[in-house]
């Protein structure tokens, strides 16, 4: 599913980018090139206050999804070794191909109208059964998280 993210969103998270950024070794920090740092500074929310916590670990810091995505981008682009690049780009690739062929299950025109039915009979069994739906967090993203805050040494 795609998410879409307004300009508010996209201010209250560089906001929070760069109080993290702060926290960060100045060597780390110089990987950034200049003009993101100045991107940021320029389109932050200026009425947005964030502050980091230094007691409390990074993955149970009030930041937003947004910022996640941000932090991993830097991570990427700048911090990352190339076989970190090479697993993420892997992984991406592959969740893309799953993405898809779960779009084309969803949308070939020889079942439409098979699965329509099978997703009303669903529904209908769903109201009746109340059996509780455990989710899985997903671990790559917990990895990957787990390595920027040890890449970026936050505690």
């Amino acid at each position: 599913m795609v998410t879409f993210y307004t300009k508010e969103d996209y201010s209250k998270a560089y906001t929070e980018l760069l109080e993290i950024l702060k926290h960060i070794p100045a060597h780390t920090f110089e990987k950034i090139p200049k003009e993101n740092i100045h991107m940021y500074e320029d389109n932050k929310d200026i009425n947005y206050e964030y502050h980091y916590n230094t007691d409390i670990c990074f993955e149970e810091q009030n930041i937003s999804h947004l910022t996640r995505i941000l932090l991993a981008n830097l991570f990427i682009d700048y911090w990352a070794t190339d076989e970190e690049r090479r697993i993420i780009q892997e992984h991406d690739k592959n969740e893309l191909k799953q993405l898809e062929l779960e779009k084309n299950k969803q949308y070939n025109p020889d079942d439409i109208f098979a699965s329509r039915k099978k997703k009303i009979e669903a529904k209908a069994q769903s109201v009746e059964n109340t059996s509780m739906i455990v989710l899985k967090d997903s671990n790559f993203f917990t990895k990957l998280f787990m390595k920027i805050k040890n890449f970026l040494h936050l505690t």
